[in-house]
């Protein structure tokens, strides 16, 4: 199998490096990562601006692991993988991000724009989380949950399977929980400094019942979500059918 990581926080973040040594036990890997820090840019890609490429040897540990951070954004990784470098690849894990992506926060997402990207491109994918600078968690317990998902014939090419490791309060998971999206939105508070605006802020409280993501997360669980490209509203397209004029002539 071969696989291709990508993330947002760049080529040198520890939560990639976690990644690459548990991927290694499944497969050959490439790296193709963002030079630089990229969270939070969502899905992105640059059309404006050139597009720089480092290799990176030796910058992972593991026999034949081939790296490249890209001056780019975190799509503009999996694309440059798969288009310019022709890499043959079978599957994209994204991560592991540092914080959280969770609810609604994953339309921010670098992370999930890489592991969305490697769908739009017709590989299957996976994006991978962990609390804000928490990896012991997910070092320890990724290995069985990928031998696991790998093993069961369970990846598809139409979703991206989005894990998150519970919060940094609890030691260990309390196990896995399939969920659906739930809430979780940013609320920006914009400070004025010397003339000069930044955006700060957090994550206000939605509504999360038990089976949502952000509900697991909170309560010791590892998330598992299949995500979509496809954001229709069936049920509310049927409504507008049944309310609308097929013609307004």
């Amino acid at each position: 199998m071969n696989i291709l990581l990508v993330n947002d926080d760049g080529i040198e973040a520890r939560g990639l490096a976690i990644l690459a040594r548990v991927m290694a036990e499944h497969g050959r890997v490439f790296v193709v990562a963002p030079h630089s820090q990229q969270s939070a840019i969502g899905h992105g890609i640059t059309i404006h601006e050139p597009i720089r490429l480092h290799e990176r040897p030796g910058l992972f540990e593991g026999e034949g692991i081939r790296a490249w951070s890209l001056e780019a954004k975190p799509a503009d990784c999996v694309k440059f993988a798969l288009y310019a470098l022709k890499l043959d690849v079978d599957i994209v894990v994204s991560g592991i991000n540092d914080g959280p992506n969770l609810g609604t926060d994953i339309i921010y997402s670098g992370t999930l724009a890489g592991a969305s990207e490697g769908i739009i491109c017709g590989k299957p994918s996976m994006a991978v989380s962990s609390d804000f600078g928490s990896f012991d968690t997910a070092e320890r317990e990724l290995p069985a949950l990928m031998a696991t998902l790998l093993s069961a014939d369970v990846l598809s090419a139409e979703n991206v399977l989005n894990i998150n490791f519970p919060a940094c309060s609890f030691e260990r998971s309390k196990g896995i929980q399939l969920c659906d999206m739930g809430e979780r939105p940013f609320i920006h508070d914009f400070v004025e400094e010397n003339g000069v605006y930044w955006s700060k802020g957090g994550w206000g409280r939605g509504n999360n019942p038990q089976g949502s993501d952000v509900w697991a997360y909170e309560n010791g669980y590892i998330s598992l979500s299949p995500i979509q490209i496809n954001r229709t509203n069936y049920a509310y397209m049927e409504k507008l059918r049944a309310r609308l004029p097929i013609s307004l002539n």
